[in-house]
């Protein structure tokens, strides 16, 4: 019962919100909205979608969306119909908008961007950070099980979740001030991601959580393989599997040849791949290092694959 006025309370509060008249939209509407962070005027909300059933304990996926760090996604209609799809498939799902550290930043040169992007990824992180504990520490309210905590990301959401827990298995400042002691996250999923490093590609303290990677392998918006300046260095799906494979750490990533950064929005394409990773890497804890590749010469070409910094930050 109590579920149930969550969810009557939910559709009505989201009609002067996003003004949707079509059922499949208003479906889509989060169950709560919930304020966890302040910084001057602006206030960040997660907003929590959760499963049908009346379970005392849930896997969670914490959803970041793609924007280039200049947009607030969260509650686009693809959005909140993928977060709907995944808790109806068992998990709470918590997505949450992140300060957008790239906001009127326009791009001259490539070495003029690593401070702004170092800057817009910094500040995405803490927030995904910050959503992470609020779910730790409510977890029992919220229905999740803390050791089934998954990050799911889109292209700057994805680079958030993948730092996320590149800073946790390096035990910097941040994730010491946000993270439990010993937490670690059961899975990280990457739709169009990279890593931003000044100290290597490394992880000397911890073993990072399995990992699914999904990239074209010609993104020019995200690289696909990395950018390095005098150390510092922006870490793509390419280089990260490699870093993995080295290593034997439990990861998957699936290379599309010739396709841009459309696949960062390509969820519900490889929608089964993020139930099979949960179910084999996280579910079964299977260890596996899976290196797949995929063509399809008739796939209808889109904008996005020939996105790169230039067209996007003017």
């Amino acid at each position: 019962m109590k579920r149930l006025l969550i969810l009557f309370a939910a559709f009505l509060l989201a009609l002067p919100a996003w003004g949707q008249t079509d059922l499949d939209s208003l479906r889509c509407q989060p169950d709560e909205s919930i304020a966890f962070a302040q910084y001057d005027t602006l206030a960040l909300e997660m907003d929590i979608y959760f499963p049908a059933d009346e379970a005392e304990s849930h896997p969670c996926i914490i959803f970041s969306y793609g924007g280039g760090f200049v947009t607030n996604n969260q509650r686009h209609y693809e959005i909140r119909r993928l977060c709907r799809q995944m808790a109806d498939d068992g998990f709470v799902v918590v997505a949450s908008n992140y300060r957008l550290g790239l906001k009127g930043v326009q791009f001259k040169t490539p070495l003029s961007m690593v401070k702004p992007l170092e800057k817009a990824v910094q500040m995405a992180t803490e927030d995904v950070m910050k959503v992470t504990r609020y779910v730790v520490d409510y977890a029992p309210e919220l229905t999740v099980d803390p050791y089934q905590i998954i990050l799911v990301g889109s292209s700057a959401g994805a680079i958030a979740s993948l730092q996320c827990d590149f800073e946790r298995c390096n035990r910097t400042d941040l994730a010491r001030r946000y993270l439990p002691e010993g937490f670690r996250y059961a899975g990280v999923i990457a739709f169009a991601g990279a890593i931003f490093s000044r100290i290597g590609l490394e992880y000397p303290h911890d073993i990072p959580a399995p990992t699914l990677l999904l990239h074209g392998t010609a993104d020019q918006l995200v690289t696909y393989k990395q950018i390095k300046f005098f150390g510092t260095g922006f870490y793509g799906s390419d280089k990260i599997a490699k870093e993995f494979k080295d290593s034997h750490y439990a990861h998957k990533i699936l290379r599309f040849t010739g396709e841009g950064h459309t696949v960062a929005a390509r969820y519900f394409d490889n929608y089964d791949e993020i139930l099979w990773f949960y179910e084999k890497f996280v579910k079964q804890g299977k260890h596996y290092e899976i290196d797949e590749t995929y063509y399809d010469p008739f796939r209808e070409r889109s904008s996005w694959d020939t996105a790169d910094p230039a067209s996007l930050y003017k």
